[in-house]
């Protein structure tokens, strides 16, 4: 379903890969179409200047489209693709901090590394998260480009039907630091998956912010 391993395996700064069009158009346009207006108030906002603007929705906001979505993101089928994808075995999805995002004028993503145990439950880990861009029309000038690597090592521009599969850990930067320019709405999706907590995994962190 995603592509070969070796391309997520060996990509740098970090393992990753953008996928373009792997979802049907039609399906991601219905659900762009439930995203709340901004102005809802059960959008979850930060005021920490680092995560200005962000806006996130849970499973209380989701329309039909977008429960499906999840759902069929947490089948164990899905974690099989993503375990050959990666190499990292016993995947689980998770929707916490995930769901809904969409960002608006003004607002940005400094750059950070994801904490990395769950909060709820101290046996998992972190490993990978799935981004879903919904934008049908995205120019670099109005910002929002997801920035992957503590140099700015690769942009992305957060269009239509693009997905973006990376493996979270200590080293691997990315955000979308550049603010949004106009009156435009940033959307994706997002979809964390966990792992059995690793002997080797470093002491439980929050998210870390540069």
């Amino acid at each position: 379903m995603f592509s070969d391993p070796a391309t997520f395996r060996t990509a740098e700064p970090f393992p990753h890969v953008v996928i373009d069009d792997l979802w049907d158009a039609a399906r991601l346009r219905a659900i762009a179409a439930e995203f709340p207006p901004a102005t809802d108030p059960r959008w979850v906002t930060y005021p920490d200047p680092k995560e200005r603007g962000k806006r996130c929705g849970g499973p209380d906001m989701w329309g039909p489209e977008t429960h499906r979505w999840f759902s069929d993101m947490r089948t164990p089928e899905m974690a099989r693709e993503l375990e050959t994808l990666t190499g990292i075995q016993s995947l689980s999805a998770d929707t916490l901090g995930g769901g809904m995002h969409m960002t608006s004028d003004g607002g940005r993503l400094a750059s950070h590394v994801d904490f990395n145990i769950h909060p709820h439950d101290p046996t998992r880990e972190r490993r990978v998260n799935v981004l879903v861009f919904l934008n049908p029309l995205w120019r670099n000038e109005w910002g929002g480009a997801l920035v992957l690597g503590e140099h700015r090592d690769v942009e992305i521009t957060p269009t239509f039907n693009r997905t973006v599969i990376f493996e979270t850990s200590d080293r691997s930067w990315h955000g979308h630091p550049d603010p949004i320019a106009g009156e435009h709405h940033r959307k994706s999706l997002a979809c964390y998956f966990y792992a059995p907590r690793r002997t080797e995994a470093s002491n439980p962190h929050s998210t870390i912010w540069r």
